[in-house]
């Protein structure tokens, strides 16, 4: 059985689910985009899923998005797992937070803090 690899002019399907996941954001971006930006320019079909927004808005040109919605319900985050054109738009880990029923005081602030970085893209020193 021959193994093909990038570059035997064979074209390769790659999946990558969470690409570098637990490792440092900033450098976890940069290698990201790296790997992707080179897979992209070889004979290869990427299909990655990842929860970094900042990596879908850099390979938004070499990319397309595509993600599923959920909905927080008393029971829990529900999917209806229909495949929706350009990247989330909904976030859940705050409503998550709610859910599990930590502190009206921690769910706040974390709100708070979430909307000051959407709005600055910059995160403020506690």
């Amino acid at each position: 059985m021959k193994i093909y690899t990038i570059g035997d002019g064979v074209r390769i399907v790659c999946f990558i689910d969470e690409i570098l996941k637990g490792t440092n954001t900033i450098e976890r971006v940069a290698a990201s985009s790296s790997v992707l930006k080179y897979l992209n320019s070889k004979n290869c079909i990427v299909i990655t899923a990842s929860h970094d927004i900042e990596l879908t808005e850099i390979m938004r040109n070499l990319y397309d998005n595509y993600h599923f919605k959920e909905e927080i319900t008393d029971e829990g985050v529900v999917f209806d797992y229909k495949l929706l054109n350009g990247h989330a738009t909904t976030k859940n880990a705050i409503h998550l937070l709610k859910f599990m029923g930590y502190d009206k005081e921690i769910v706040d602030d974390a709100s708070e803090l979430s909307e000051e970085y959407i709005s600055t893209r910059k995160w403020n020193v506690i």
